[in-house]
């Protein structure tokens, strides 16, 4: 698509798409804690993101190869329907079990809307132009990020938790419309090459949710020990296993396997699990510490989200910047280093902890996202041709969903087991997360809970540290050398279904 007015209305949608996956991701974290204190069911806390990161996770290759094989602009299409009707559902859900559901359909969709716009950036932009406009993409997602949490908590205080649901439908018809409007692709007749590999979706599915239930119950009422939890266990290894076994033998597989050969995309891969474990855990339990610790409301919860928000697109505009001069290894290191530096000053926090302290390690850990996700995306899209961008891209995405929707689960699982410990195993502790609930608590009750609460979230907080190591670790894994020197050579014509109709921009330098 050559530089003009059309590509600038695309790029428009896209910033739309990415202003309303920004918008959902830290609104509905200001939220839940609400949610979850009206719907009951404080055991069952992290499903409320884990069901959303399990759907959105497990579809992401499969979506890039169905972008790759019929075109980015009518997948994207289905996955902002799906989002929005799950948005819908969510608003209108009365009971905690109907809104984990609700929340997996809404992941359904949200597996396919912003990977679908970042693989349309690599299509339309040059590797200059990626670099920069990446930082500009995170400059939209700070925008939206640092409104998410405001809106998230004005709305919940002055209206309802619900009402963080229907946000996102006005946000997702304007993208698909423009999008529709103004992206040309070509669809060429290839149907014998459409082989989609549903027994793979499936098999990876299945064992992330048993991983996922494994790890929950397990740490909860039925013991790590115990026979069910080891069976299960037990089941989700045979299902990667069988995962594993499918995608070798499969013409079309959903995760090609042979993109690990590039230790770009392998060591990207190991620091986008790493990253997205620290990314969503801090999303989900930042807001919980204000609101059942510190007392705060909904709006104060989000609050402690912004700095987070702020840092991660002032990294990414530096990081798009200096990308082609200094090179990817040195970018996620220091975003490596920053990751240490905020969770050692997580580990801090304490009964006398204020909130300018969480505010600074939350910022400090926003600068960190920023120098490590930019490098990682854009490693991975310029180690593959065309043809191969969109599961090459969705790929990467897997493993930092992936990374977060098992840390959500485990920590989550880690909280419950110390409130239990510390409060004890009679004590509920969802009256500390509604401010209604919490003003009936007499002194000692609520002292009780807030302490058990406090234990649980420092050592979710420690065990977020021991992830900021991880991804500095990857960081020191990266090949040497300049995008360019890392790009493949040649690059093939991109000829398969779906091609915008003008790709002389898209073509490497």
């Amino acid at each position: 698509m050559q530089p003009g007015r059309d590509r600038q209305l695309v790029t428009l949608a896209l910033m739309l798409g990415t202003f309303l996956a920004a918008i959902e991701a830290t609104a509905v974290a200001a939220a839940v804690p609400t949610a979850v204190g009206e719907l009951g069911g404080m055991a069952r806390y992290s499903w409320v993101f884990s069901a959303y990161l399990l759907t959105s996770t497990t579809t992401l290759p499969l979506y890039g190869k169905l972008a790759d094989l019929f075109g980015r602009r009518r997948v994207y299409h289905v996955a902002v329907a799906l989002f929005l009707l799950g948005s819908a559902l969510s608003g209108a859900a009365s009971s905690l079990h109907q809104l984990i559901l609700f929340r997996a359909i809404q992941g359904l969709g949200a597996g396919g809307v912003q990977p679908i716009g970042m693989i349309l950036i690599g299509d339309i932009f040059t590797l200059e132009e990626r670099a920069r406009m990446q930082g500009l993409f995170s400059g939209v997602w700070g925008v939206a990020s640092l409104l998410g949490p405001l809106l998230g908590g004005l709305i919940t205080d002055a209206l309802s938790w619900r009402w963080i649901f229907y946000l996102n439908i006005p946000f997702g018809l304007a993208s698909s419309l423009v999008l529709q409007r103004y992206l040309r692709e070509t669809h060429a007749e290839t149907r014998h090459e459409r082989r989609l590999d549903v027994l793979g979706t499936v098999l990876l599915t299945s064992a992330i949710t048993l991983l996922l239930v494994a790890v929950l119950e397990g740490a909860g009422s039925w013991g790590l020990g115990a026979p069910r939890t080891l069976a299960l266990f037990a089941a989700a290894g045979g299902g990667l296993a069988l995962f594993v076994w499918q995608e070798r033998r499969a013409a079309e597989p959903m995760l090609p396997l042979d993109l690990f050969r590039d230790r770009a995309i392998a060591v990207s891969s190991a620091g986008n699990l790493a990253l997205g474990a620290l990314l969503f855990s801090l999303t989900a339990f930042v807001p919980m510490y204000s609101q059942a610790v510190l007392g705060g409301t909904a709006v104060a919860a989000g609050a402690l989200l912004t700095p987070m928000l702020i840092g991660w697109p002032i990294s990414s505009f530096f990081a798009g910047r200096l990308l082609l001069r200094v090179g990817y290894r040195r970018l996620t290191r220091l975003g490596g280093v920053l990751a240490v530096a905020g969770g050692l000053l997580l580990c801090r926090i304490g009964p006398a902890t204020n909130r300018s302290d969480i505010i600074v390690a939350t910022f400090v850990i926003g600068l960190s996202l920023g120098f490590q996700a930019l490098p990682y995306l854009l490693a991975v899209q310029n180690a593959v041709p065309w043809q191969r961008r969109g599961v090459a891209t969705s790929t990467v995405l897997l493993f930092r969903a992936a990374g977060g929707s098992i840390a959500v689960a485990a920590l989550g699982a880690l909280l419950n087991a110390r409130v239990q410990q510390i409060a004890g195993a009679g004590v509920d502790p969802n009256a500390a997360l509604d401010p209604v609930l919490r003003a009936r608590l007499s002194a000692a009750a609520l002292h009780t809970i807030t302490s058990g609460l406090l234990a649980g979230l420092q050592s979710v907080f420690r065990a977020m540290l021991a992830l900021a190591v991880l991804c500095l670790a990857a960081a020191f894994l990266f090949p040497r050398g300049l995008p360019r020197m890392l790009a493949p050579l040649p690059e093939e014509a991109p000829d398969t279904p779906g091609a915008l109709e003008v790709q002389s921009t898209a073509a490497r330098p």
